[in-house]
């Protein structure tokens, strides 16, 4: 019969040894990459993104407002929404990324 301070070693070597499931990390548009490719600035990417809203029927935030976003999503610190990716999506001709029961789904915009 194991007293409690062995039963705790026991726990605890148990513990510290497992290896956690790998969980795949969530798909990310690599924004700065597709942005640099085309030689444009964020200002400038803000500019022809702009347009692209309008037809949505959405007013960008203001530039300051919008670059701290861009920059988050350029990398990689946050995952723009599903309304962004959209956006920039369009802007860019990618294909449309979107989760169905956990599953990607593409299919051109």
């Amino acid at each position: 019969m194991l007293d409690r301070t062995a039963l705790l070693d026991a726990l605890s070597v148990l513990t510290t040894n497992a290896t956690p499931t790998p969980t795949p990390a969530p798909f990310v548009w690599p924004w700065k990459k597709l942005r640099q490719s085309r030689g444009w600035s964020q200002h400038d990417l803000y500019r022809r993104l702009t347009p692209v809203a309008a037809i949505e029927g959405v007013r960008l935030p203001e530039w300051p407002t919008f670059k701290r976003n861009l920059c988050r999503w350029e990398s990689g610190t946050v995952k723009a929404s599903p309304f962004y990716e959209g956006l920039l999506g369009r802007l860019f001709g990618l294909p449309k990324w979107a989760v169905v029961d956990g599953d990607y789904t593409a299919d051109l915009w």
